[in-house]
């Protein structure tokens, strides 16, 4: 009887922590990510249906990786050529 007693007090004082921890945490400003610096080229402009647009222009990161595609020429010599590379996309933090 005591056992369930103390873990019913136990499981209590988990719950009651939580609930505090919670509302604690809601009154704790978010941080910010950090945004990227953006760059518009004026002297490089794209047509499309009759309207001109600018290239978005930002820093290059570790997310901007180019995926070397590989294809085996000689089975025997077990060499492995990189005939091209696929370009990956990123959403920006804008």
């Amino acid at each position: 009887m005591e056992n369930n007693r103390r873990s019913f007090f136990k499981g209590l004082a988990a719950f009651a922590s939580g609930v505090v921890a919670a509302k604690v945490a809601s009154y704790t400003p978010k941080k910010e990510e950090p945004k990227e610096e953006i760059l518009v080229s004026s002297a490089l402009t794209i047509n499309h249906d009759g309207e001109s647009y600018h290239p978005l222009i930002i820093k290059k990161t570790d997310a901007d990786r180019m995926i070397a595609q590989e294809s085996k020429t000689d089975p025997k010599n077990q060499f492995t050529m990189i005939t091209g590379y696929k370009p990956t996309l990123r959403k920006p933090n804008v």
